[in-house]
């Protein structure tokens, strides 16, 4: 079966990095776990007797025979993992892993945050600087962004290797990274949905100060006697994201 650029395919050709990348996922043998875009399924056969129901959601109609005909009652989801409402399929918490296609892979990782509370652990490969901004901090200028700031409210983000481009067929022109990730149960001090629109909101205007980039959701006169104002977004940890997040919630309500 030939790679498809348009999916985005790059087929691992290791066995010992693909049981790596199970591994990451730790013990799943209680645990129903949902493989993204399995393509040959270099994943999928050891993910088939690791866990305790599997299943796989593949966009690609060839992938779908292949995996149909070399895997005996594999349970294959024929979609697009972006449209799929996963409480069609899971009631309760499961695992997810995947070699994700690298021109969807912050879609899938916002798609995983929105569905945090059925998710309760993932392991993904990523092109290694979609992987740098997981776990960026404001310090690393041009990595810090949206993600950065998200991601640690909902899941510790660990590597748990890097590959280079001979991993692959067809190879891709960039190195890629494997991380897992753990939810966390944070504590909020805002309204979630608020904090993503600030936070979303601020980045599509990184080179502007928050209240300048910020006056669709709060006068800058309000905003601008917090101490965070004359800041750019790229200078706020998550955590101080959050308490700008709650000065907004309780001044947009005044």
């Amino acid at each position: 079966m030939k790679a498809k650029k348009h999916f985005g395919q790059h087929f691992l050709t290791s066995e010992t990095t693909a049981k790596t990348i199970v591994d990451g996922l730790g013990d799943i043998s209680t645990q129903d776990v949902l493989e993204v875009g399995p393509g040959m399924g270099i994943i999928t056969q050891f993910m088939l007797t690791a866990a305790k129901r599997f299943r796989a959601v593949e966009i690609d109609p060839e992938a779908a025979t292949y995996l149909d005909e070399h895997f005996k009652n594999i349970e294959l989801i024929k979609a697009d993992f972006l449209k799929v409402d996963l409480r069609d399929y899971y009631s309760e918490q499961f695992s997810l892993i995947g070699n994700f296609p690298y021109n969807i892979s912050s879609q899938i990782v916002f798609k995983i945050i929105e569905n945090t509370d059925l998710v309760e652990r993932w392991v993904g490969m990523f092109q290694l600087e979609m992987g740098i901004r997981l776990v960026a901090q404001p310090k690393d200028k041009k990595d810090y962004g949206i993600l950065s700031v998200l991601t640690p409210f909902y899941y510790k983000v660990e590597k748990v290797m890097t590959l280079g481009p001979e991993a692959f067929n067809p190879p891709p022109r960039v190195n890629s990274i494997v991380v897992k990730a753990t939810r966390v149960n944070h504590q909020w001090k805002c309204d979630p949905k608020l904090l993503k629109r600030v936070v979303k909101t601020s980045f599509g205007m990184r080179r502007k100060t928050l209240s300048n980039g910020l006056a669709t959701i709060i006068p800058k006169e309000i905003l601008n006697t917090h101490q965070y104002a004359t800041l750019r977004p790229e200078n706020l940890t998550h955590l101080q994201f959050e308490e700008l997040t709650a000065f907004i919630e309780q001044h947009a309500s005044d």
